[in-house]
């Protein structure tokens, strides 16, 4: 029987992180799990961790570390600059040089569909595949209010690019998941709150998250570095998973646009 890999969650607190060690602590069998984030909430088997600080207390936590999922962010598209450079962009930074330095085979990022969000309202090309030039930057309209998601997705995509840099300096692993919507809870899309199509089609179903990042964390070693996108198999979406089926054996089982067709 093959020893169980160990994966470092970070941001396992959040909407993300929570449903995620819940599916792989339910095989343990074949992953131990580590936990960091911000704040621990009670929780004790998570570590607190400001991971935009570099600290000693924390870096221990990478030693002996098969792979390393990046979920921890600031994770609204809304605020400024100023306020996302430490969980988005400093924090990221540490984590990549903390996964280096203790000799992680594999770190997958929590990249965003916001990092090609400016598509939204660009009606080509008709499929949205990891190749496509990134557009950073959602914008949409609630309750008589602008918004512009353009700090967030650059971030995003800033984040993407440093794994790149460590994949070549340092060779690291790295798998770039631009996630669509998860929703808390249940993740029913029909909860989904804006009525435009490019909300809906990028709907992720819980099941299919933790099955799409399963496939991130057992893909082969030989992949070096790849961007995924990831979303249900929402019919009639521009974005494409074709790549993510092929890369890494990506098979979602969910359609929101399908009634009662999710988990």
């Amino acid at each position: 029987m093959s020893k169980a890999q160990t994966v470092l969650i970070t941001g396992a607190a959040g909407n993300l992180g929570h449903k995620l060690r819940q599916h792989l602590a339910a095989q343990p069998e074949r992953y131990s799990l580590r936990l960091l984030d911000l704040q621990a909430f009670g929780q004790t088997d998570i570590v607190e961790a400001d991971l935009s600080q570099w600290r000693d207390d924390w870096l221990k936590q990478f030693h002996g570390v098969d792979t390393v999922v990046h979920l921890a962010a600031d994770a609204s598209p809304l605020p400024p600059w100023a306020d996302l450079l430490g969980p988005n962009l400093e924090a990221v930074v540490n984590v990549y040089e903390a996964a280096a330095q203790n000799g992680v085979a594999r770190v997958i990022y929590a990249s965003s569909n916001h990092a090609m969000g400016a598509y939204k309202d660009i009606p080509e090309p008709h499929q949205l595949t990891a190749d496509v030039t990134p557009k950073p930057g959602t914008t949409w309209e609630s309750d008589g209010q602008s918004y512009n998601s353009a700090p967030y997705g650059a971030l995003k995509l800033v984040g993407e690019r440093i794994g790149k840099c460590y994949v070549d300096a340092r060779g690291l692993s790295v798998i770039c998941v631009r996630i669509g919507w998860v929703l808390h809870g249940d993740n029913r899309p029909q909860e989904i709150p804006l009525d435009e199509p490019w909300f809906k089609e990028m709907w992720l179903s819980n099941r299919d998250f933790c099955h799409l990042l399963e496939c991130c964390i057992q893909a082969n070693r030989s992949i070096k570095f790849a961007v995924v996108n990831g979303m249900s198999k929402n019919s009639g979406m521009r974005w494409d998973i074709q790549q993510a089926r092929q890369l890494i054996g990506y098979t979602p089982q969910d359609d929101g646009t399908v009634a009662d067709n999710h988990t």
